[in-house]
């Protein structure tokens, strides 16, 4: 996937690392729990990020004052990184129980595992569409936040720019229950323009479609370079649209992750 391993070598770090406990999870998965953090009705919320140094997914939980632990996944290389481990449907599932064990803070009954948002930058979409997949762990997630994050190939003759709709099936079906009310997802895209394979641009397009949106034009400047150029709203389904086709242009929806959870109304609420 196009910049993915620039990540694995980029030092963005905070100015000192957030307060909380941190675990070893299997697989390589990190986990954060930050001071503060506490079980609802003996239940655990997670945020789970494909493809991110915790480096900047902690500090941005820690911004926005949810009452979730983190569990980082982050492996170098393209999508494939991630596909291969999450084509095991056990991994989802043994991830977030693992989480939730490791961060009980109250004695007695086994915590259970509450809301749950996964979130992925880059290549982690091939995780994300594995765990899609399953109808269990479909279930189970509560919103998804895509940060410069769906590519897929093309059906038939690439010349034609046809989005696989095989290779979509999970996140078109999660964009619908979206649109409905029943899920939440934010989809946020550059403009990069990767060889042979469509973008995120035109996989938000083929989403939009699904659920018969039509973006607006903005022009929003976020800061830092970071100029937004379109939107579109269906029920709980958004898609933000911004400029730039660079490496650059690229690693901001990463390093500003916390610009985009922040825009997801706060999933682990207690009500609402």
């Amino acid at each position: 996937m196009p910049f993915g391993p620039l990540l694995m070598g980029l030092a963005i770090l905070a100015s000192a690392p957030p307060e909380g406990r941190r675990a070893d999870l299997r697989d390589g998965a990190k986990l954060f729990i930050p001071a503060g953090f506490r079980e609802v009705d003996g239940k655990v919320n997670i945020l789970l990020h494909l493809h991110g140094t915790p480096t900047v997914t902690e500090p941005a939980l820690a911004a926005l004052d949810w009452n979730a632990v983190l569990v980082s996944f982050n492996r170098s290389g393209l999508s494939s990184a991630y596909r291969e481990p999450f084509s095991d449907p056990a991994l989802f599932p043994r991830l977030l129980d693992e989480a939730a064990r490791a961060a009980a803070t109250e004695s007695g009954a086994r915590p259970e595992v509450g809301k749950v948002l996964l979130s992925s930058f880059s290549a982690g979409f091939g995780g994300v569409r594995e765990i899609l997949k399953t109808p269990a762990s479909f279930d189970r997630i509560d919103a998804i936040v895509m940060a410069d994050s769906i590519y897929c190939g093309y059906a038939g003759d690439p010349a034609e720019k046809r989005v696989d709709p095989d290779l979509m099936e999970g996140f078109e079906r999660f964009a619908r229950e979206a649109a409905e009310g029943r899920k939440r997802l934010l989809v946020s895209h550059s403009a990069q323009v990767p060889p042979g394979y469509a973008s995120t641009t035109e996989t938000a397009d083929y989403l939009l479609k699904a659920v018969a949106a039509s973006p607006e034009p903005a022009d929003v400047d976020w800061g830092d370079g970071w100029r937004q150029t379109r939107k579109a709203t269906r029920g709980k389904f958004e898609v933000l649209g911004f400029a730039g086709d660079g490496p650059e242009d690229h690693m901001r929806h990463l390093r500003r992750i916390v610009d985009l959870w922040k825009l997801v109304p706060d999933p682990f609420a207690e009500k609402g």
